[in-house]
């Protein structure tokens, strides 16, 4: 009985069936054992951005390097227009008083209060920020910073109303503390050593310090707002916890 090859096309008897007992030239000499047709378990991947993705624009500079260079410009700008600055942070009783000003729940993201405060957190919005994005890629890193950033500005906004209302807050602490959440789960392997504390730790052990720190700073009126360190941490858990079960259901 005849048997046309899957390979070449070509017409043979049943002796000369196999790809190697005929010269096939649509066949690569290292090959010929392959199975015509395999039947493979299918795989998925997570679906979200990588950050290996060539990007065009502004956005090939990277989500983390153009929110250091906006903080960096609103940090110049704070001192060349003083004013300007004001116009711009989260105050609590002007957004109780008019719904326009909700706006400031972002833009307060951006703004610092002394080279101090703005020196150290894009210092570790550096090197966070700039690992988390590698890893989920620019679009899923900037919805984990602009939301954990919100949450952290609701979270002083209701700490402020119950305790010291009409106080100002300005600061991407929220939002880093969102990005070093969100890292620690996806990426528990990270080793890190803090300034004030020479000894090399894990990235979890960091938050777990950084949010007791929090936590029991919180009722001192140390003009840091811890609540909204602490609100930003749990949005970037939260975040972090639906990414990593998401790229295991994807994968396995």
């Amino acid at each position: 009985m005849p048997y046309t090859c899957s390979y070449c096309g070509g017409t043979f008897c049943s002796e000369h069936r196999l790809p190697e007992s005929h010269d096939c030239p649509g066949l690569k000499e290292d090959y010929w054992n392959v199975p015509v047709k395999v039947k493979k378990k299918r795989r998925f991947s997570i679906s979200i951005p990588r950050a290996s993705i060539p990007r065009t624009g502004i956005a090939a500079y990277g989500y983390n390097n153009l929110i250091i260079g906006i903080c960096t410009i609103a940090f110049f700008l704070s001192i060349i227009f003083p004013d300007f600055r004001w116009l711009m942070i989260l105050h609590p009783d002007w957004i109780a008083s008019n719904p326009l000003f909700l706006w400031q729940l972002v833009t307060n993201i951006f703004f610092h209060g002394g080279f101090e405060h703005y020196l150290f957190n894009m210092l570790v919005l550096l090197f966070f920020g700039g690992e988390l994005e590698r890893r989920v890629g620019s679009s899923t890193y900037l919805r984990v910073f602009l939301l954990s950033g919100v949450a952290g500005s609701l979270g002083y906004l209701a700490f402020a109303y119950a305790t010291n209302p009409g106080i100002a807050a300005l600061g991407a602490s929220g939002a880093i503390y969102g990005v070093m959440g969100c890292l620690a789960i996806i990426a528990p392997e990270i080793r890190v050593m803090l300034l004030f504390l020479p000894i090399p730790m894990g990235i979890r052990q960091m938050i777990l310090l950084f949010a007791a720190i929090d936590l029991l700073l919180l009722p001192v009126p140390d003009r840091i707002a811890h609540s909204a360190h602490l609100a930003g941490l749990f949005v970037g858990l939260y975040y972090g916890k639906k990414l990593r079960i998401l790229r295991r259901w994807r994968m396995w």
